[in-house]
């Protein structure tokens, strides 16, 4: 094989588990969805900080253990916990402009 086509390689190989890491983002979403609707039945808030806590400190002894950069890992991290929590919040607004749409009926 030539350089160029180890290149290219390499390349397709990143294209695909891009695309998987956004299939698994894709899945996280749907489960942030339905912990939203589990919350609500619950009336319980959308922040949990002991869960956040908990998590990121497993986020940072994986990374550690796997030689991956802190700042990436913890950065990956909250942008996920920050999707999560937008997503939660819209779900609960739609239920809730759902209750209100049926409270005027």
């Amino acid at each position: 094989m030539t350089e160029k086509s180890d290149l290219e390689k390499l390349r397709n190989e990143i294209a695909t588990v891009t695309f998987e890491i956004l299939d698994l983002c894709k899945k996280r979403i749907e489960l942030a969805r339905k912990i939203a609707a589990v919350k609500l039945r619950m009336n319980l808030p959308i922040e949990d900080s002991k869960v956040e806590r908990s998590l990121k400190q497993r986020v940072l002894d994986f990374c550690q253990k796997n030689s991956m950069h802190n700042d990436f890992c913890i950065d990956l991290f909250d942008l996920l916990i920050d999707e999560s929590k937008r997503v939660q919040e819209e779900v609960m607004k739609s239920r809730f402009r759902g209750n209100l749409s049926k409270m005027e009926d």
